[in-house]
């Protein structure tokens, strides 16, 4: 079967079961993902969930982990390692304090964020971990700070792998993940030329799986920062993390995430330990 001979997918129904919550989705609009499959797109009347309909496409939107259009990758890392920074220290996460990186792909990030001071680690089943091996870890276990910077969208079975990310009751958890304010036609974040993209939440969404694992919420369009209730963080801390990414961007370095990176103290970077880490390793 040559590539214009792949069938495209049916939509007929006009309601599915939400991926995350269970609740009736109802059929919103449809539009052709990759060129050539017909995708319905749901909105969940319960956790406002907008989905996907059954990505039968996921096999070619992933010949490759990073999508080619994804031209801002590295910069993106950048942005989101400064905020991170930012928010570790207002939440007071010492160096020493395990953080995950999750869905932490090549392991830019966690690299970025051990050259900073921190101790991070990664994990990731769909992407091979080149920057950062020899630290890859369980979402399993405890961490202090949880990241899945761009990575919520890709999630087919969104109940599974968020019980996945919480399941070490991390005490916080900051996310990427451009949130929607209703179907907007023509929304840039649908990214249908990539078919890596089937689900999307908002800021009401982002409420209902802060009440099933615990947590409390806040953030802006393009970060939310989750603390978990039972966590031992001052609440002045959590007030002033909140704030951090309540004021961010995802295309910029906010003032107030400037600030706190110049009142935070400087931590040694575990560039040289991390290489005799690995030597004794022998990766």
């Amino acid at each position: 079967m040559t590539a214009l001979e792949v069938p495209r997918s049916e939509v007929a129904v006009e309601e599915i079961p939400c991926r995350l919550c269970g609740a009736a989705a109802r059929f919103i609009f449809r539009q052709t993902v990759l060129r050539r499959w017909d995708a319905g797109y749901y909105q969940c009347g319960g956790c406002d969930l907008i989905q996907t309909s059954e990505p039968a496409w996921l096999g070619e939107a992933y010949t490759s982990a990073i999508a080619a259009m994804d031209t801002g990758a590295i910069a993106r890392n950048r942005l989101t390692g400064e905020l991170t920074h930012a928010v570790a220290w207002a939440l007071g996460i010492k160096a020493e304090a395990r953080c995950l990186d999750y869905g932490g792909g090549h392991g830019v990030f966690t690299r970025m964020m051990r050259d900073r001071g921190y101790n991070f680690w990664t994990c990731d089943r769909y992407a091979e971990n080149i920057f950062a091996r020899g630290f890859d870890a369980d979402a399993g276990e405890h961490f202090a700070l949880v990241t899945a910077f761009e990575v919520l969208e890709h999630l087919n079975d969104v109940r599974t792998e968020l019980k996945n990310l919480f399941s070490g009751q991390p005490d916080a958890v900051l996310i990427s993940t451009q949130l929607h304010r209703g179907h907007e036609p023509n929304w840039w974040y649908y990214a249908p030329e990539t078919g890596q993209h089937v689900a999307f939440y908002s800021s009401r969404t982002m409420r209902h799986i802060a009440e099933q694992f615990g947590y409390i919420t806040a953030g802006s369009r393009a970060y939310t920062l989750f603390v978990r209730r039972e966590a031992a963080i001052a609440p002045w801390r959590v007030r002033i993390a909140q704030r951090l990414v309540a004021k961010s961007k995802g295309n910029a370095t906010h003032a107030w995430v400037r600030t706190a990176l110049t009142l935070a103290p400087k931590l040694s970077t575990r560039t040289v330990s991390d290489n005799q880490a690995v030597k004794l390793m022998r990766l």
